[in-house]
């Protein structure tokens, strides 16, 4: 029995190990997008597409129908003859038909209608691609967002801590007269404004971690830690491959693409009233004074046709020339919208291709103030102790420290950040 207990205890502590294992920014990505209600309503709305274009596809097929009808009449119907009135039905009068019709010409109207939804069940798959796009970008840059919070909160609790340190310094120098009272008064205020700065780090924490939680599905006060993830340095392609990527693969070209080919076919609809529409039919009908209609005295107990009907509107007082002027419009205005939004790609790429390259730039420039900060402290902080500097110079250093490392953090996962939101520009949609 003990070593059930103790294989029980195993196992909760490897699963307490497993559950709070710090989240890495792909496997973040991944939960992020099976559980984005934006990407569960694309794709319900794709579905309801895609059973849009069974529907069309049905209006190639023939239709079949059945109808049922019954009258009272308060006298028998009757014809007179030479005079001598002669029944010609009952009172009671059922009726049973079933029906198929079958279009042969429709003007293109079928045929049009049909490519009409094909496009909108490839709109709805881009606007799905383009949830993707838009749920990736934004928890990556939720998870730098929160690795910067946090080095953030280990900067000022570590300015917490070497201001805790100088003031004590000083506290002894003062108690021994070797410092005035107002250096006192200056370690103190600086404290107290390094544990105010401590307190907003932690509540921007917070904020970013909430914020993340909610992009990933969970409680807004759930627990999340996200792996720490450096992002690399990579290289880049020409300036001009990007661009002409982008163009590939951003979905906004491809949606107004669609769009101008939709008007068109809502162009061939509206014009197939110019032609006769013309389809075959065929029926089966029986008649009688019976639920069933099986007995008739008096005429066909049952008949059966076949033929053809066409119909169409000779004159319309210009309403469809003006519908098809109205889409042919449409479409000219959709085409002037491609330009614009191509333009708007290329500039998106430039301006991100630049954005990550002052990001990595930002690195290396941060790193060196960042060692200079570092020895200066060290330097500051031992004359201090020595008496051959001021505080003043102490709380300057401390101060050029603690902005060197918060620029430092934000210059490397700045890069990530950077780096994301050039794949959003370039159409990407892996995680």
């Amino acid at each position: 029995m003990k070593y059930y207990w103790l294989t029980i205890l195993i196992l909760l502590v490897a699963i307490d190990g497993w559950a709070a294992a710090p989240l890495t920014i792909d496997d973040a990505v991944r939960e992020a997008l099976a559980s984005s209600p934006e990407i569960h309503e694309g794709e319900a709305y794709r579905q309801a597409a895609e059973f849009a274009t069974h529907a069309t596809r049905a209006d190639f097929l023939p239709r079949i129908s059945a109808a049922y009808s019954y009258q009272n009449l308060a006298e028998s119907p009757y014809i007179n003859i030479t005079g001598t009135p002669v029944v010609t039905n009952t009172r009671d009068q059922h009726h049973w038909e079933i029906a198929l019709r079958q279009p042969i010409f429709s003007g293109f109207a079928i045929s049009a209608r049909h490519r009409l939804a094909q496009l909108g069940l490839s709109n709805r798959t881009l606007d799905l691609q383009q949830a993707r796009q838009k749920v990736i970008v934004q928890v990556k840059q939720g998870c730098f967002d929160l690795l910067v919070a946090e080095k953030k909160l280990e900067v000022s609790a570590g300015s917490v801590a070497a201001l805790t340190a100088h003031e004590t310094d000083v506290e002894k120098f003062y108690a021994n007269g070797l410092v005035p009272l107002n250096d006192l008064l200056k370690a103190q205020v600086a404290r107290g404004d390094a544990v105010l700065q401590q307190h907003r780090t932690q509540a921007a924490v917070r904020q970013a971690r909430s914020a993340l939680c909610l992009q990933l599905g969970r409680e807004f006060d759930a627990d999340l830690e996200i792996a720490e993830a450096i992002p690399a340095i990579i290289p880049l392609p020409k300036l001009d491959d990007q661009v002409e990527g982008a163009m590939a693969n951003r979905c906004e070209i491809a949606l107004i693409e669609q769009a101008i080919e939709s008007k068109s076919s809502e162009q061939r609809v509206v014009k197939s009233d110019y032609y006769p529409h013309v389809e075959l039919f065929g029926r089966y009908q029986q008649d009688g004074e019976d639920v069933g209609a099986r007995t008739n005295e008096y005429a066909n107990q049952h008949n059966a046709s076949v033929g053809v009907q066409a119909s169409w509107d000779i004159f319309t007082f210009g309403k469809t020339r003006s519908r098809s002027a109205e889409a042919a419009a449409e479409q000219r205005a959709l085409e002037q919208t491609l330009e614009k939004i191509r333009d708007d790609i290329r500039l998106q790429v430039v301006q991100a291709r630049l954005d990550l390259d002052v990001a990595q730039g930002n690195i290396d420039t941060a790193r060196t103030a960042l060692n200079q900060a570092k020895e200066h402290w060290r330097i500051t902080d031992r004359l201090y102790r020595q008496q051959l500097t001021t505080t003043t110079e102490v709380l300057d250093a401390r101060s050029y420290l603690d902005r060197a490392q918060s620029a430092y953090h934000e210059a490397q996962y700045g890069y990530g950040s950077a780096l994301a939101r050039l794949e959003w520009a370039m159409g990407s949609s892996e995680p």
